[in-house]
């Protein structure tokens, strides 16, 4: 795992090598064991190493014998081997024995075409001199992060925002308006934005092609298949979805440094530790964190049990919220951009506890959107199936029953089937609620979703067909590269820890995005086939567990030992002084929730994340 960052540009070279110098500098938490430069006419190339494979002549930027093509990769290739075999069959000789070089010569021979073979988490930046172009891309789901600005015809780019800012890009930041709406509205940006305008992150399985003259082309080299008929499924395909999780497993483990497992508990994390001990020579590592207190749900004890199970080398820590308390200003800060999930923080802590022992560890990111494992998909199915007139007398029936609606809730019943509804189950602010945070009369709800209109088109598409798979998709495009997989990625850089995600192997989502949703959720299962796959490795309380996640108590820290930093990052002053939230609504907001007259606690952690953020520098 690694840092990349870059400048194509006329501007002066050697104005350029100093701004791609800080750039790198920037970068150093993800690449802490060395740094390499490249410089062309019109281009430089800047790159960090955290040593993982080939950990002695794995140097980047690596450059062909005629200087043509250069290339800088943070990330990981699994099937380099195969790969390399095949280049040696055809009279390639290799100065290396790892992943990097081995994609510089199939693009030296297949060009940008070369990445649909690739099965590996990364994003790259390949120099072709010989045609005066560059060519930026990221895998397939957008494991790993790629921030571009452009600017008077020339393009930077880096694996984070704070590498662009330090670059001085852009000089005169602006927060981007919809970017930030679209942040209150779900606690994250969308997969494709930034929070400043004129920044983007490079959209998932996409390669961006940039010439000398600054003429650009964008192409997506990989789309999801689309589920099959199905009559045309093996009887036996939990056989043949075992086997791709063992290759899946087998292929990540390799690494000439050691290896663990983040270990919740949980189907996922379990049923991975479980095929990963058994393809190990040692006691495999594995590591958990729980929280304390009477509204933490701590998964400790079912690690454990899992962990005696696997006779694994099993270390844990219980956190402690003083210790978050005083950690709190680390941990947002290394989140590099607004990102409000709470599990940030154990995130944090399973990271710096896995990095005293490991440099990658295997994590279960992305099971719940292959395999359909949130409840909210099924609650959205339900709501399709008794109808508008259904949804009209769900409420008077619910105050029969002594349950009073919410208002989401209320609201959720009002809106018709579609996109919007299901991702209204994560909403934080409503429209409403944001214009009175920023102060605007209304909120542009159409140009917030404005990123989603071809997958809402989609969605309804697979809606009556496939309902299940149509809501898998979509929490595929969104809140897995808004959310899931910047905040591992984040939170494990900043302890120079590379984590690697199974689940989204191309074997595996190969086999299973084609299946049809009956194999993957019902509306009382969740995660059907994977459950089967885990019945021959755990014991059989850890196959039937239910999901429950990290679950932080936020809103009690908040009332307590986090109080402090709740009064802080929200104080006034702060907010006052940032000039993008109004202070009087984000007062009530702190003062309802103090006072216990409601429950703000997610609410206010991502006005926490954005406050500080915007103190650090978001608007320097």
């Amino acid at each position: 795992m690694c840092g990349i960052a870059g400048i194509l540009g006329r501007i002066d070279a050697e104005d350029r090598r100093r701004r791609v110098g800080r750039m790198t500098r920037a970068l150093t938490h993800r690449g802490p064991d060395d740094e390499g430069f490249f410089d062309d006419e019109g281009v430089s190339l800047g790159f960090r190493r955290l040593s993982v494979i080939d950990l002695e002549t794995g140097e980047q930027p690596i450059v062909d014998e005629e200087r043509r093509l250069a290339i800088v990769l943070n990330g990981e290739i699994y099937n380099f081997r195969d790969l390399r075999r095949d280049l040696m069959a055809r009279g390639h000789h290799f100065r290396s024995t790892g992943d990097v070089e081995v994609v510089l010569r199939m693009w030296a021979e297949e060009g940008p075409s070369c990445l649909q073979r690739l099965n590996g988490m990364f994003a790259l930046a390949v120099w072709d001199g010989g045609c005066r172009k560059l060519h930026l891309a990221r895998d397939r789901f957008g494991i790993k992060p790629l921030y571009l600005f452009r600017e008077g015809g020339g393009l930077a780019f880096a694996s984070e925002l704070r590498s662009l800012r330090a670059g001085g890009f852009p000089g005169a930041p602006r927060i981007d308006v919809l970017q930030l709406q679209h942040y209150l509205s779900y606690g994250y940006l969308s997969p494709e934005g930034a929070p400043l305008e004129g920044v983007q992150s490079l959209p998932p399985a996409t390669i961006l092609t940039v010439d000398a003259e600054g003429s650009e082309r964008l192409t997506i080299y990989w789309t999801p298949p689309a589920p099959r008929d199905s009559h045309s499924i093996p009887h036996r395909v939990a056989d043949r979805l075992r086997g791709a999780l063992e290759n899946s497993v087998g292929r990540q483990l390799v690494a000439d440094v050691p290896v663990g497992v983040f270990l919740s508990g949980g189907l996922d994390s379990s049923t991975l530790s479980a095929i990963a001990a058994r393809r190990v020579s040692r006691p495999l590592r594995t590591f958990s964190v729980g929280f304390e207190g009477p509204d933490a749900v701590s998964e400790l004890p079912a690690a454990r049990e899992i962990a005696d199970f696997l006779e694994s080398d099993h270390h844990e820590l219980m956190m402690d919220p003083r210790e978050v308390a005083r950690d709190l200003e680390h941990i947002i800060d290394g989140l590099d951009a607004p990102l409000a999930d709470p599990t940030a923080i154990p995130t944090w802590y399973m990271s710096k506890l896995a990095r005293e022992r490991v440099t990658v560890a295997l994590s279960g990111e992305g099971a719940d959107e292959v395999f359909g494992g949130y409840a909210r998909q099924r609650y959205d199915v339900v709501l399709d199936r008794i109808g508008e007139a259904g949804r009209k007398l769900l409420p008077t029936a619910m105050l029969l029953a002594g349950k009073k609606p919410s208002t989401r809730f209320a609201r959720r019943l009002r809106m018709t089937p579609g996109l919007e509804r299901q991702l209204d189950w994560g909403r934080i602010f409503s429209g409403e609620e944001i214009a009175r945070l920023v102060g605007t009369p209304s909120v542009n709800e159409a140009g917030i979703h404005g990123p989603y209109t071809e997958l809402a088109r989609r969605w309804l598409e697979w809606a009556d067909v496939d309902p299940v798979n149509g809501r898998l998709e979509a929490d595929r495009c969104t809140f897995l590269p808004g959310d899931l997989l910047p905040k591992v990625d984040r939170m494990s850089m900043a302890h120079s820890l590379e984590v690697r995600v199974p689940y989204l192997d191309n074997e595996v989502v190969d086999l299973v995005l084609a299946l049809p949703g009956r194999f993957k959720q019902g509306l009382r299962r969740d995660k059907i086939l994977l459950r089967e796959v885990a019945s021959g490795l755990l014991p059989k309380a850890g196959s039937l567990r239910r999901k429950r996640g990290f679950e932080v108590p936020i809103g009690t820290w908040l009332r307590g030992p986090l109080r402090p930093a709740l009064t802080d990052q929200l104080s006034a002053a702060h907010v006052g002084d940032a000039g993008v939230l109004q202070v009087a609504e984000v007062s009530r907001l702190v003062d309802e929730h103090l006072a216990g007259d409601r429950d703000h606690g997610r609410a206010l952690w991502s006005l926490m994340v954005l406050s500080r953020w915007l103190v650090r520098g978001g608007r320097q």
